[in-house]
């Protein structure tokens, strides 16, 4: 019985070929994988979602949409609706006010916190605003003015969410306070 031999090294070159390009595609394969596993185990342990440095410190937004400053939650709290986001910082004598936006839904997009950063305390006013996300902010020496129309959302009628889109608002921070039309927000 003869085995033909010239068929024999023909197919352990392909067999040696095909061997090597599945170790190729396995390397790759394993590349891709350790790189899926690296980013999404720096994005698990990312422990801001947003964050601003202050002269005093760092004021951040944590993944459960808590407003913290140096890593520890303000008091009382600033909790987000669907989110918080860190605006502006503006300086004021020897404070940083931020501005932040408490992202909310359809109803109501947006409300606002001035959060105060100072060398001996961090504050926030309570909430403000008209659910507008449309806002214009201006600084006067020691006053902001946050200037907002106003805000009637999808289920309301289109007359009256028109009438609301005329209005405008005035939130006047001084101080620490917030303020529309002279009387304290609350």
């Amino acid at each position: 019985m003869s085995i033909d031999h010239s068929i024999q090294p023909f197919s352990s070159i392909c067999f040696l070929e095909n061997y090597l390009k599945s170790i190729a595609m396995l390397e790759v394969n394993m590349k891709y994988a350790l790189m899926s596993v690296l980013v999404m185990g720096s994005l698990a342990s990312a422990t801001w979602a947003d964050a601003l440095p202050t002269r005093f410190g760092q004021l951040q937004v944590n993944d459960e949409n808590q407003l913290l400053f140096n890593g520890k939650p303000l008091k009382p709290e600033v909790q987000g609706n669907n989110g918080l986001s860190l605006l502006e910082k503006y300086t004021i004598d020897d404070k940083d006010v931020v501005l932040v936006q408490d992202n909310g839904g359809t109803a109501c997009p947006a409300t606002y916190y001035f959060a105060t950063v100072s060398k001996a305390r961090v504050s926030a006013t309570p909430g403000f605003g008209t659910c507008s996300d449309l806002i214009k902010v201006k600084q006067d020496g020691v006053v902001l003015t946050v200037s907002m129309p106003g805000y009637k959302g999808e289920f309301e009628s289109k007359a009256s969410q028109k009438k609301a889109g005329k209005e405008k608002h005035l939130f006047v921070y001084k101080d620490g306070r917030v303020t529309e039309n002279g009387k304290p927000v609350k």
